[in-house]
Parts: structure tokens; sequence; C-alpha cells
């Protein structure tokens, strides 16, 4: 078919500020003029600061790590978008993230970026009463997919637009010009999409664990059991929880293993002296350590020995003399809280409190006189 063809997008954003706020992933799905799809393309973004509310999103911190940045695909999404008109469900909202995202990348869409908007158009032409996307695809009876993916919303929102061609027609829509050709480029950087397998967990500080902490003696167990046993607790543990679910399954397997209840006691508590000396084999106890530590401890229900919990006494000692350097600073919180403490979950508002008792000056923006911005770390648990 002849015509200008459609580039549909969807975004989703680490908020709803595209000033300070960041895309985490994109889709473009391409439609001939005639509103058929002729391509789809997403990836996975890494937006340089915390993820935002992965309980909408869906995306984790882990899950972006070493995903591309905005800038590396800018080129190639040009490509992508160029001499299609640019479309969106809500289109003003993924309009302006992706105006400020290609201008932070040095490649301005400029004034033409208008974009239709298949919200907008289902509601002037009396199509859906609804605005959200997923009530415009019940009342039409479009398949919507993956919600609050952006592939799975740019691909619902472009059968909303084969609709309104279909039903409206072309001349009676308002489209707005096409995005200037842009040329083509090889592709800038390897995309990442949901579906594929996640990057190897880096534990918050301690790293992998089970290969370097021995079977100790005694135990009252096969010592391939109480090896497979100690591997077992690292892979439950690497995420610092452990679910009813996976305590089943650890006391079923050590039941197949052959491990009683008097070989578990024996090995949980050599499991935590392993971290122990792990994190002093250095000579520096760090505060991550230290929580590593504690969270251990509490899902395992087991203590140091009296002279690790010495040193550990000695160790918050000082980092509550350094908690000094950090009074009349100013800190900012964002991002959803990934903190605990002898294994209990900080929300943001204790985080506030915390160093609000601390003597710092907790703010609720960031801006370019804040000392501290809290955020949500790729490297750490998601």
């Amino acid at each position: 078919m002849g015509g200008t063809g459609f580039a549909v997008v969807d975004v989703e954003t680490t908020g709803l500020y595209p000033t300070t706020d960041r895309v985490v992933e994109i889709a473009v799905v391409r439609l001939d003029a005639s509103g058929n799809t002729i391509d789809d393309w997403t990836t996975l973004l890494d937006p340089g600061r915390d993820i935002g509310p992965t309980s909408i999103h869906g995306i984790t911190a882990r899950a972006v790590m070493g995903a591309p940045r905005f800038e590396d695909l800018a080129p190639e999404l040009r490509h992508r978008l160029g001499g299609a008109v640019l479309t969106a469900h809500n289109a003003p909202f993924d309009r302006t993230f992706l105006s400020r995202e290609f201008e932070r990348a040095g490649l301005p869409l400029g004034d033409e970026a208008r974009a239709f908007c298949t919200m907008y158009g289902c509601s002037v032409h009396h199509l859906a009463s609804s605005r959200t996307l997923a009530g415009c695809c019940a009342e039409l009876g479009v398949r919507h997919d993956d919600p609050h993916t952006a592939l799975g919303d740019a691909r619902a929102a472009a059968a909303l637009l084969s609709i309104l061609l279909r039903r409206v027609g072309r001349g009676r829509l308002g489209l707005p010009e096409p995005l200037p050709p842009a040329p083509a480029v090889a592709p800038c950087a390897a995309v990442r999409r949901r579906t594929d397998p996640p990057p190897p967990r880096v534990d918050p500080a301690l790293g992998a664990l089970a290969d370097r902490i021995a079977v100790p003696d005694g135990i009252e167990a096969a010592p391939g059991a109480a090896l497979a046993y100690l591997a077992l607790l690292d892979r439950i543990l690497e995420d610092r929880r452990i679910t009813p679910e996976e305590v089943d399954a650890l006391a079923g397997l050590a039941r197949d293993w052959g491990i009683g209840a008097r070989a578990a006691a024996a090995l949980h508590p050599a499991y935590l002296g392993g971290v122990w000396e792990l994190a002093r084999a250095d000579g520096v106890i760090t505060p991550a350590e230290l929580a590593d530590l504690s969270a251990i401890a509490e899902l395992l229900g087991v203590r140091l020995e009296s002279e690790a919990r010495a040193e550990v006494a000695e160790a918050l000692s000082i980092m509550t003399s350094r908690a000094a350097e950090f009074v009349g600073l100013s800190v900012c919180f964002t991002g959803e809280s990934v903190c605990s403490i002898d294994g209990w979950p900080l929300t943001r508002a204790d985080q506030k409190a915390r160093a609000a008792e601390r003597g710092m000056i907790v703010k609720t923006g960031v801006s370019r006189k804040l000392d501290i911005l809290v955020l949500a770390d790729p490297r750490g648990p998601d």
C-alpha cells in the first residue's frame, strides 16, 4: 500500500516528569498506511538512575544492568521513527518523554514531533468512552497482551489505530505530518528484551558463598549432601529473602538428601560463620557486609559466635562515629526502597525518619544544592 505509514510508540518510565525521570523501556510498532503491522522493536534501557515504580512497570534494577542507554540507541531509533506518523495512546505523555530523551542524546526531534493520539481519536469519534488503553481495548474487542510492557501496550495502541483507520477513515483523523526521514544506521547497541535471560546476579556485598564455605567436621550427613545443602542455601539466600515455598522446598530436599535436623542445625551457623570470615578477610567490615550478616542471621535463625559478635559491635561503633559526619547534610530519597536492617525492610518513610533522627536535612526533591541522593542501586537486590 502507498502513503505514509505509522510508528506507534510506547514508553515505560521511572516516573511522571520528563525533566527528571527517564525512559526504562521503549517499543516501536511500524504500520503501513492502511494500518497493517510491518515490524515491531523493543528494548529495555538503563536510565542511569533508580528504576522507579517496579510494582507498576514490572522492571527491576537488575533487569536493566548492561542494557543500552537511550543515547546509545538514539540514531537507530530516530531512523525507526523517521518518515512515519508518530502515534501513541495518551500521545502527549510519550511524545514529551521521547523529545526530552532525544534532546539529551543531542538529536532533538524538533517542533515537527507532533503525534496522533489513539486515546483522543477513540474519544472524539465516539468509539470508546474509556480513556485508558485497557478500557479502550476492552470496549473495542482488542486483545491487550502484556499490559504495562512497552511492546504489549504499543501493539494494543497499534490495533486501536487500525480500527480508527477502518471505521473513521484516514482523512477524518486529523493526522499530523510525519517525522522527517532519518538515515539508516547499523544497530548502535544490543537491545535487551524482557524475555532475555537476566544478567548474573551480583550479591549485595559478599558475592557467591557456597563454593568458599567448607563443610564443618562432624556433620551427620554425607559430605556431598552437606555441600549441596550449603549451595542450596546460597541460592535461596541470594535475594536475602526466604519465602514459605522455599522453606518447604529446602526441608524436602534436606530430607531427600539425608540431612536431618541436627545436621541442618550445624550447617546453618557454619554458613553464617563462613560469611563472617569472608567479610573480615580483607580487614574491613563494610556497612553492606554488616547488613548482609544481619539479614542472613535473621533468615537462618542463628547467631554469630561471641568473638564475632564483639567484632561486629566494634564495627558498629565505628560506623556510629562516622554517622556524625552527616549531621547537617541534605538528603533526598528516590525510587522504591530496597534496604533492610536486621532483616527488616525499610520503607522510604523509615529512611527519612532515620536520616532526620541523625541530624540530616531531608529534602523532597532533587536539586543542584543537594548533598546526598539515595536511589535504587542496580548492583544491589531487586
